[in-house]
């Protein structure tokens, strides 16, 4: 249930362990309870990055495509989805994500 609350709110696979660690619950339980979730942590990490920005594939800043200003918000969306619990390799995963694509066909 706590698991389920969790993966609702966005929340990735680190973040969750750490909550329900908190809570006081055994490894054992916790790893029990995030493998029987059936969440796919890619997805959900994609899913976040979208709501938050719209399109996660950073491809403009207000209009610039400065390297600098890119590179600067890449950076700042790295570390918001860091910070919600996802691992790098769900970050890199859900800010390659261009929702142009899925239309490109």
């Amino acid at each position: 249930m706590l698991v389920r609350s969790h993966i609702s709110r966005g929340h990735g696979v680190i973040r969750i362990r750490q909550a329900i660690a908190h809570k006081g619950l055994s490894k054992e339980c916790i790893e029990t309870a995030i493998v029987n979730s059936g969440c796919d942590w890619f997805e959900l990490a994609k899913d976040k990055a979208i709501k938050k920005y719209g399109n996660p594939k950073v491809t403009a800043v207000k209009g610039s495509k400065s390297l600098a200003l890119l590179t600067k918000e890449k950076a700042k969306r790295v570390r918001f989805l860091l910070g919600q619990g996802f691992s790098y390799e769900q970050v890199i995963y859900a800010l390659d994500y261009d929702p142009s694509d899925d239309f490109d066909n």
